[in-house]
Protein backbone atom coordinates (compact mmCIF):
# COMPACT_ATOMS: atom_id res chain seq x y z
CA UNK A 1 0.00 0.00 0.00
CA UNK A 2 2.43 2.55 1.21
CA UNK A 3 5.33 0.44 1.51
CA UNK A 4 5.78 -0.75 -2.21
CA UNK A 5 2.98 -3.07 -1.73
CA UNK A 6 1.43 -4.36 -5.04
CA UNK A 7 -1.56 -2.52 -4.13
CA UNK A 8 -2.03 0.72 -4.29
CA UNK A 9 -4.07 3.62 -2.77
CA UNK A 10 -4.67 6.49 -5.63
CA UNK A 11 -5.76 10.10 -5.23
CA UNK A 12 -7.74 11.54 -7.98
CA UNK A 13 -9.84 14.31 -8.50
CA UNK A 14 -13.67 13.23 -9.18
CA UNK A 15 -13.81 14.19 -12.29
CA UNK A 16 -10.31 12.63 -13.31
CA UNK A 17 -11.01 9.77 -16.11
CA UNK A 18 -12.28 6.29 -14.62
CA UNK A 19 -9.28 3.78 -14.70
CA UNK A 20 -9.41 -0.30 -14.87
CA UNK A 21 -6.45 -0.09 -12.18
CA UNK A 22 -8.73 2.34 -10.02
CA UNK A 23 -10.05 -0.41 -7.98
CA UNK A 24 -13.10 0.34 -5.02
CA UNK A 25 -13.58 4.43 -5.55
CA UNK A 26 -13.91 6.13 -2.07
CA UNK A 27 -15.67 9.53 -1.81
CA UNK A 28 -14.24 10.87 1.43
CA UNK A 29 -15.46 14.64 1.33
CA UNK A 30 -17.79 15.75 3.65
CA UNK A 31 -20.49 16.23 1.13
CA UNK A 32 -22.81 13.90 -0.13
CA UNK A 33 -23.06 13.27 -4.10
CA UNK A 34 -25.94 13.26 -6.04
CA UNK A 35 -26.86 9.47 -7.58
CA UNK A 36 -26.35 10.14 -11.37
CA UNK A 37 -23.07 11.93 -10.35
CA UNK A 38 -22.21 9.17 -8.27
CA UNK A 39 -22.99 6.52 -11.35
CA UNK A 40 -21.29 8.69 -13.96
CA UNK A 41 -17.88 9.67 -12.02
CA UNK A 42 -18.37 5.48 -11.03
CA UNK A 43 -18.14 6.03 -7.02
CA UNK A 44 -18.51 2.52 -5.61
CA UNK A 45 -18.88 4.22 -1.52
CA UNK A 46 -19.80 7.16 -0.14
CA UNK A 47 -17.79 7.70 3.31
CA UNK A 48 -18.42 11.21 3.96
CA UNK A 49 -18.14 10.20 7.58
CA UNK A 50 -14.72 10.04 7.24
CA UNK A 51 -13.83 13.15 5.74
CA UNK A 52 -13.10 16.31 7.93
CA UNK A 53 -15.75 17.82 9.07
CA UNK A 54 -17.73 20.46 7.24
CA UNK A 55 -16.39 23.13 9.52
CA UNK A 56 -12.59 22.20 8.91
CA UNK A 57 -13.27 21.74 5.05
CA UNK A 58 -14.71 24.86 4.72
CA UNK A 59 -12.01 26.64 6.52
CA UNK A 60 -9.80 24.75 4.41
CA UNK A 61 -11.22 25.85 1.29
CA UNK A 62 -10.96 29.54 1.71
CA UNK A 63 -7.65 29.20 3.19
CA UNK A 64 -5.52 26.91 0.77
CA UNK A 65 -2.21 28.25 2.16
CA UNK A 66 -3.75 26.69 5.32
CA UNK A 67 -3.27 22.89 4.28
CA UNK A 68 -0.78 21.87 6.80
CA UNK A 69 -2.92 22.91 9.90
CA UNK A 70 -5.97 20.99 8.38
CA UNK A 71 -3.80 18.15 7.57
CA UNK A 72 -3.08 18.23 10.91
CA UNK A 73 -6.27 18.88 12.14
CA UNK A 74 -7.94 16.33 10.13
CA UNK A 75 -5.45 13.55 11.12
CA UNK A 76 -6.23 13.88 15.02
CA UNK A 77 -9.85 13.69 13.72
CA UNK A 78 -9.55 10.35 12.79
CA UNK A 79 -7.24 9.72 15.07
CA UNK A 80 -9.93 10.26 18.24
CA UNK A 81 -13.13 9.35 15.87
CA UNK A 82 -15.12 6.49 16.50
CA UNK A 83 -14.36 5.01 12.74
CA UNK A 84 -10.83 3.27 13.15
CA UNK A 85 -11.98 -0.42 12.35
CA UNK A 86 -13.48 1.20 9.18
CA UNK A 87 -10.25 2.74 8.68
CA UNK A 88 -7.96 -0.31 9.52
CA UNK A 89 -10.30 -2.27 7.00
CA UNK A 90 -9.29 0.15 4.14
CA UNK A 91 -5.76 -0.38 4.94
CA UNK A 92 -6.00 -3.80 5.27
CA UNK A 93 -8.20 -4.13 1.54
CA UNK A 94 -5.93 -1.48 -0.02
CA UNK A 95 -2.97 -4.53 0.48
CA UNK A 96 -5.24 -6.68 -1.85
CA UNK A 97 -6.64 -4.35 -4.05
CA UNK A 98 -6.42 -0.99 -5.37
CA UNK A 99 -7.83 2.02 -3.83
CA UNK A 100 -8.73 5.82 -5.31
CA UNK A 101 -9.90 7.91 -3.01
CA UNK A 102 -11.80 10.62 -4.46
CA UNK A 103 -11.85 14.81 -3.65
CA UNK A 104 -13.16 18.05 -5.25
CA UNK A 105 -10.50 20.25 -4.21
CA UNK A 106 -8.49 22.43 -7.08
CA UNK A 107 -4.91 21.67 -5.92
CA UNK A 108 -4.24 17.51 -6.40
CA UNK A 109 -1.39 17.38 -3.75
CA UNK A 110 -3.28 19.08 -0.79
CA UNK A 111 -6.53 18.13 -0.45
CA UNK A 112 -8.61 15.68 1.55
CA UNK A 113 -8.28 12.47 -0.13
CA UNK A 114 -4.19 13.15 -0.04
CA UNK A 115 -4.77 13.89 4.02
CA UNK A 116 -6.40 10.49 4.62
CA UNK A 117 -4.15 8.71 2.41
CA UNK A 118 -1.57 10.03 5.10
CA UNK A 119 -3.10 8.99 7.39
CA UNK A 120 -4.17 5.69 6.22
CA UNK A 121 -0.26 5.16 5.57
CA UNK A 122 0.73 6.19 9.28
CA UNK A 123 -1.63 3.52 9.91
CA UNK A 124 -0.38 0.82 8.00
CA UNK A 125 1.79 0.22 10.47
CA UNK A 126 -0.89 -1.05 13.10
CA UNK A 127 -1.89 -4.00 10.91
CA UNK A 128 -0.42 -7.16 11.13
CA UNK A 129 1.07 -8.32 8.16
CA UNK A 130 -0.21 -11.50 6.32
CA UNK A 131 1.38 -14.53 7.20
Amino acid sequence: MCGGRKAVIKIKHLLDDVEEDDGQRIWIEPIGLTLDLRQWCKVDFILSHLGPTRALWKWYEQRPEGYEFFRAKYHELLAQGPYRKELLDIVSAARHENVTLLHQGDDADNNSAMAMYEFLCELDAYVPPEI
